[in-house]
């Protein structure tokens, strides 16, 4: 085998399926080594779109993406893919070559130094640099991916050895599993959740792995369920358990309530980020936290926990049910009152402003999201960009399976949507995918519904389309009362969506049946969605207006004396 061979050969025996990527100068023999092999590549239009593919079929799937590009400018557009998939703790292999550099000469061609810009952002920087170790650089990349909290790594491999024979070599160091679980520890925690007649398990994306045993839980323990915006649907939000929460200022005031009503909080699976605690303004007293998570470097790293345990959901939850005798069944949990009380603050009307969505009833987010809901199966995945759409899905979309939300949650990239959407459909072909974009992400990202329709990957693809940076300008009218580069000119959807060989759909009334044709199709469809200013958008622009002229004219003492008289 070459070098080439090896590669491909170590990545069927690792059960991967798909590789995203661009070819280049200097790997073309591996392609022609992936042409010849069991792999499927997906040829994306640039190397970014790539990234954002391989992530999104880690994030609805679980199974490690894989990422192919040259050095130098296609490992350059990879930066924001890998940056989204460290902050969202999903599992990315990428593999490409040595940045030039052996000439002996300075300024060589496209080279940078590749190891200290990823550097910051991955696991682990792998490099090889003899055919001999490829294989087992292959397999141990693999299993950094995955072992503890998930996350991308990098594996540069020396051009020079790819063509070269796979001589023998020494077989590299692999991360070994995690030990199990010292049975004292589990001991405390049964013990502490046998102690406590009000229990709150607060789950995120890790606790995917196991959303079995984390509802049997639930039940068992009368215990009420919130998640992280990854790690929704988890456990169904239609479970009379689960609380869904808007991550709004009402919102969290909402889960506070909860939280501090409790008495005892599970957390699992879930890092404490800051779109995850809505800016760190979630309460979770130290001595009624248990956290347990896959990464000990996640553990105490924002809320210091009673109880700190370093093991995946899956492992620790299974480990803790054969104590569930200690924290046997018995007359405790939240009361029916007290549930209904804290979904109806939750669910209250907020002082939100929203846009008018046209094309079903009522023409609210809240009429298009459940509409939606009822078009899409289950299991079906909805994945979004950044964006206003985004912010409206997340409050209004029930959620009903594990990974049935993927949004780039903490580095929040736009244009991610569409082709993580594109990976997502290809790691679960027997689901659903929906990706719901702005007019914003599809300028940036559009171009994949080639690689889509080119590849018969048949996703749906909903663009709210309000000629804006949807999310920007909203915020623009709030602080100033004017907008300002932020208005965008959109092609004719309907031509547009012709050249690129896709459907298309114009949502203009009875949004449900349309939404549930255009899901039951198998062509790439294009579903072009009209959203324009609410009245309470333009009593939000008079207001933005106002605020504006204020600190033109009264001087920053009085500004800040009158935002404290009104609160």
């Amino acid at each position: 085998m070459t070098g080439n061979q090896a590669l491909c050969s170590a990545l069927e025996r690792l059960g991967v399926k798909h590789v995203f990527g661009v070819p280049g100068t200097q790997n073309v023999d591996l392609f022609e080594a992936l042409r010849l092999s069991s792999l499927r590549t997906i040829l994306a239009t640039h190397e970014l779109a790539a990234g954002f593919m391989a992530n999104g079929y880690y994030r609805a799937s679980g199974k490690v993406g894989v990422l192919i590009t040259i050095p130098g400018p296609g490992f350059a557009y990879t930066v924001a893919a890998i940056a989204e998939a460290s902050q969202d703790s999903a599992a990315l292999v990428y593999i490409t070559g040595k940045p030039a550099g052996q000439t002996g000469r300075k300024y060589n061609l496209q080279e940078i130094d590749q190891k200290s810009i990823l550097a910051p952002l991955v696991k682990r920087v792998i490099e090889v640099d003899a055919a001999g170790e490829i294989v087992s650089a292959t397999r141990e990349a693999y299993q950094t991916a995955t072992a503890g909290e998930p996350g991308p790594v990098l594996l540069q491999i020396d051009p020079r050895c790819m063509s070269a024979p796979d001589a023998e070599s020494p077989t590299r160091e692999v991360p070994q599993p995690m030990a199990s679980l010292p049975s004292e520890v589990l001991r405390e925690a049964a013990s502490l959740l046998g102690a406590s007649p009000r229990v709150v398990l607060f789950a995120g994306q890790g606790a995917n792995d196991a959303p079995k045993r984390l509802r049997e839980l639930a039940e068992w323990l009368g215990a009420l369920v919130v998640t992280t915006r990854s790690g929704r649907g988890v456990v169904p939000e239609d479970h009379p358990f689960v609380m869904q929460f808007d991550f709004s200022d009402q919102g969290v005031r909402s889960l506070n309530a909860i939280l501090d009503r409790s008495d005892l909080i599970l957390a699992i699976g879930c890092k404490f980020t800051h779109n995850g605690t809505y800016g760190f303004q979630l309460r979770f007293p130290q001595d009624k936290l248990i956290h347990v998570d896959s990464s000990a470097e996640v553990l105490q790293a924002n809320y210091p926990a009673r109880l700190a345990i370093c093991a995946g959901a899956a492992a620790f939850l299974d480990a803790l049910w054969q104590f569930r005798e200690t924290f046997a069944r018995q007359k405790k949990g939240w009361d029916d009152h007290e549930i209904e009380s804290f979904k109806e603050s939750a669910t209250r009307k907020s002082d939100a402003v929203e846009p008018v969505i046209q094309g079903v009833e009522p023409a609210t987010p809240a009429g298009f999201f459940s509409a939606l809901r009822r078009a899409m199966p289950a299991d079906a995945c909805l994945v979004t960009d950044s964006g206003l759409h985004q912010v409206l899905a997340t409050r209004h979309f029930r959620v009903l399976t594990p990974r049935g939300m993927v949004i780039p949650s903490d580095f929040q990239s736009m244009g991610f949507g569409l082709p993580a959407a594109i990976g997502a459909k290809l790691a679960t072909p027997h689901r659903k995918v929906v990706a719901l974009i702005g007019d914003g992400g599809l300028a940036m990202s559009g171009m994949e519904i080639l690689v889509a329709v080119r590849e018969r990957i048949p996703i749906t693809v909903i663009v709210f389309n309000d000629g804006a940076l949807g999310q920007i300008r909203l915020q623009q009218l709030s602080s100033f009362g004017r907008t300002h580069a932020t208005t965008l000119l959109n092609p004719d959807l309907p031509l547009f969506a012709e050249a690129l060989g896709a459907a298309y759909v114009h949502l203009e009334s009875d949004g449900e049946r349309t939404l549930r044709e255009v899901l039951n199709s198998d062509r790439v469809t294009l579903v072009e969605v009209n959203v324009v200013d609410s009245n309470g958008m333009f009593r939000e622009r008079v207001k933005g207006l106002g605020r504006s002229s204020a600190r033109r004219v009264l001087p920053p003492s009085l500004l800040r004396w009158i935002k404290t008289k009104l609160g």
